[in-house]
């Protein structure tokens, strides 16, 4: 998917971390715990959020772990001073702040956040994205390109300077990737890079605006230029691998994906509490939160009292009522001045007092009056999205977060007919994000900037809230336009309450049988990790990729699979490749298997356990996918693995509450059963309705013998074809899969398609419609548009064919999981 316009921040964790530790006087909360780095971080965090409102953000730290210019220069940064421990003491908690906010954090054994940013920064950039690195270093200049701009911290945390490839030939007079060749030269003392004695910036500089890179120097520089070059020259290899650790390694096996990474806001719940043990009340107030005061008691006695102008609000000057049918505000005496006439909507918005359940606080009010809008207090609908009610129904924008937590109060909510942000995802499901604005942008043509003239007041509020009702038409008429309005009311509206339900009952997790896991977990790490150094006559870090290609294919001479810029390639399909010829990698395979599942399930649920009700509540995301499948964040619950004896135990700590059972539903080869469906194809609809074993009737067919002559590895292979076909594989792709040759995959997929003639016809059929329409769409009507499809670019369109393919069949399975879950929890109710 080419992602033009998106926009992406990566972070440079440690260097913005050190930087406010050392920009920011000493602060520390009630308990004595040094909190000025973390603090610091976060307000540079949210400052870029408001400014730039980016679709993504990335954090990139460093690791302990050596990285491969530790492996080429022993001396590297040998000569850095220990790390404070005021310093070293906040480290767990700036992990917390950037859970809290939401921001995933990407670190990688054996390199270091400037090559992860590097990887990132170049492979988003490919995708069309536009990216800001916000670093402190220097050094990340060097990435700067016509879609990658620098952020670099100038003075303290509050001034940053832009660079793009302007500003760089502009101070330096050199393009961004000749700063690692003026590194090599000058060196570098922080990093304990040699370069060349009596080289400085200045001279360096003037060196490589001659002769172009270090490359050039060594080819045309002789030794009359002088004192500096001569030394130069005698210290070529020195200076090689100076240029060496320089350069950011933009190949790091990190992969750029927008929609793990896609920035939806802070957790509030987590930022309360994290605000509330740092003391961090006024990020608190700035993020609409009522964390409390000192000794961690709410600032109010009373639930539903917020300040007005220095005022507290009293119960008799503002009432929140939640009833089956409606919600009411009654506003009285607090208007100062305000228009006279009646209110012609009352909008609440509300959040709950954290660590006080059942209570609310009042974070806005939002009336609607004849000449226009005022706001009570601005804090709030920037999480839960403005609210509307009119004559034609209620509704608002991204309002899964208030229904869940009305919801979670034992609140029925009714009524609401429409949400501006699903309906924006229907008509457009590759966009990256549907904040308000963005939606307002494309629809109205509208932003607040533009329209705030058009408000009572200058508050940018009212203005959002404005475009509610004309943004809900706009987006109707498309709805209707597009066929969607089905879809629409019938399935995505009522699964968007099913889904708030969903989060606000979580799920009962048995932590005993997680710290079980656990122990074992460990033990059996142990006994792998004894058992690959015995096989290897040495002890090395088995995460790291450098350290195991050594140990695999020089100390104990394996054959290398598959070379990459960066060296050998260790990744899983080389492991099980070389695990025929040495046990080692077979160890090394499940050694990884069971960390990533101990990191990920175990060390990573157990903290989202709450320590009251025994449960973990995750979100499940509505507008993320471009099938319109469902995904599952913080934590993810969908991804838990079924297939193997490890994942199926850590499926066992999720357990009913007492008295309750847990009942497990789903469909048997859905995706392929609509595909004969669609493709109406005669013999793929007789398995089905024999009742038959699909992937040996496949195998039956594509290898032509009789059903009960299938051997089990004939049936695997038939089961990839299905698979594969329905995903649009190419006979590479199978041949990957199955690792068999591509003539041999080619044949299979041949074979299939002249066993199915009606999946060929189909196939033939729906990329011929997506070239013709820019989109293709499922049984219930669900469009993706297909702007690749008939690009010049062989790859781009190739993919495009592939995802026409492939969305009518997932996405018509999306649709009609969505359509049971409704269905199924209107029959519970």
């Amino acid at each position: 998917m080419y992602l033009s316009g998106q926009h992406v921040i990566l972070i440079d964790g440690h260097s913005l971390f050190h930087r406010a530790f050392f920009a920011l006087p000493h602060l520390t909360n009630g308990q004595g715990q040094p909190t000025n780095a973390v603090y610091g971080f976060l307000t540079m965090l949210l400052k870029l959020i408001e400014v730039y409102r980016p679709d993504c953000i990335v954090t990139a730290l460093d690791r302990s772990t050596p990285t491969f210019r530790h492996a080429t220069y022993e001396g590297y940064k040998a000569h850095r001073p220990e790390m404070a421990d005021e310093l070293r003491s906040q480290f767990p908690y700036l992990r917390q702040a950037l859970a809290a906010m939401r921001v995933p954090v990407y670190e990688l054994d054996g390199y270091e956040a400037d090559d992860i940013i590097g990887g990132l920064a170049l492979r988003a950039a490919g995708q069309g994205c536009r990216v800001t690195i916000v670093t402190g270093d220097r050094d990340l200049l060097q990435l700067v390109g016509p879609r990658i701009k620098v952020l670099l911290t100038r003075r303290g945390i509050s001034e940053m300077e832009e660079y793009d490839v302007e500003a760089v030939m502009a101070r330096y007079g050199l393009k961004p990737v000749q700063l690692r060749d003026v590194k090599a030269l000058m060196g570098d003392p922080s990093d304990n890079i040699p370069g060349v004695p009596g080289i400085g910036e200045k001279t360096a500089l003037k060196l490589i605006k001659e002769y172009g890179s270090i490359e050039g120097f060594f080819e045309r520089a002789g030794p009359a230029g002088g004192r500096a070059v001569s030394t130069a020259l005698q210290l070529k290899e020195q200076v090689e691998m100076s240029k060496h650790l320089a350069t950011i390694d933009t190949d790091t096996p990190v992969v750029f994906d927008l929609e793990e990474c896609k920035y939806v806001g802070p957790d509030m719940a987590s930022m309360a509490e994290l605000c509330s043990r740092l003391d961090f009340h006024s990020l608190a107030r700035r993020l609409g939160i009522n964390c409390g005061e000192a000794g961690g008691e709410a600032a109010s006695d009373s639930a539903g009292l917020v300040t007005l102008n220095g005022r507290a609000l009293q119960p008799e000057d503002v009432k929140v009522i939640v009833t089956n049918e409606e919600a009411q505000v009654t506003v009285n005496e607090i208007l100062e001045g305000g228009p006279e006439s009646e209110p012609l909507s009352l909008l609440p918005v509300l959040e709950l007092v954290p660590g006080r359940p059942g209570e609310f606080s009042l974070s806005s009010v939002v009336i609607a009056y004849n000449n226009g809008l005022r706001i009570l207090r601005d804090q709030g609908l920037q999480q839960f999205g403005p609210l509307m009610a009119s004559g034609r129904g209620k509704g608002g924008h991204d309002l899964k977060p208030l229904v869940r937590h009305l919801l979670a109060q034992g609140n029925e909510v009714k009524g609401l007919e429409s949400d501006t942000a699903i309906a924006a995802y229907l008509v457009d499901p590759l966009r990256s994000g549907y904040p308000l604005e963005s939606v307002a942008e494309k629809y109205l043509g509208v932003t607040v900037e533009k329209a705030r003239d058009g408000a009572v007041g200058d508050d940018a509020l009212a203005v959002r809230a404005s475009w509610l009702e004309p943004l809900r038409d706009r987006l109707n008429a498309e709805i209707d336009r597009l066929g969607l309005k089905g879809l629409y009311h019938e399935v995505e509206m009522p699964l968007m309450r099913v889904l708030a339900q969903m989060e606000a009952t979580g799920i009962t997790v048995d932590e005993g049988v997680l710290d079980q896991l656990g122990e074992e977990f460990s033990r059996r790490l142990d006994e792998l990790a004894t058992n690959i150094y015995d096989l290897a006559g040495v002890e090395f870090n088995i995460n790291s990729t450098q350290q195991l290609a050594e140990v695999l294919f020089k100390k104990l001479n394996l054959p290398p699979v598959r070379k990459t810029k960066t060296g050998y390639s260790t990744d899983a399909s080389v492991l099980e490749e070389l695990a025929a010829s040495h046990p080692i990698a077979g160890y090394i395979l499940e050694h990884r298997q069971l960390a990533k599942l101990k990191g990920t399930y175990i060390e990573g649920l157990k903290p989202l356990i709450n320590p009251e009700t025994g449960r973990v509540y995750t979100t499940f995301n509505q507008t993320v996918t471009a099938t319109g499948r469902l995904s599952s964040t913080d934590p993810n619950l969908q991804n838990i693995p079924v297939r193997d004896e490890m994942g199926r135990r850590i499926r066992r700590a999720f357990i009913a509450a007492p008295g309750h059972v847990l009942i497990g539903a789903d469909y048997s080869q859905i995706e392929l059963r609509i595909l004969a469906h669609v493709s109406e194809d005669p013999g793929l609809i007789s398995a089905f309705l024999e009742g038959a074993d699909i992937h040996q009737a496949t195998a039956a067919e594509v290898f032509g013998v009789p059903r009960d002559q299938v051997t089990p590895a004939m049936r695997s292979r038939a089961k990839a074809v299905n698979f594969g076909i329905v995903y649009g594989i190419s006979d590479f792709g199978l041949s990957q899969n199955l690792g068999i040759s591509r003539k041999e995959a080619k044949e299979y997929i041949e074979n299939y398609f002249r066993r199915y003639p009606g999946v060929s016809r189909y196939c033939e059929g729906i990329v011929r419609e997506a070239r013709r329409e820019g989109l293709v769409r499922t049984i219930m009507g669900r469009i993706r548009h297909l702007p690749e499809i008939n690009s010049k670019n062989f790859a781009r369109r190739q993919f495009a064919e592939r995802t026409a393919l492939n969305t009518p069949i997932q996405g018509s399975a999306a649709d009609i999981i969505k359509k049971a879950m409704v269905d199924v929890y209107r029959e519970l109710q």
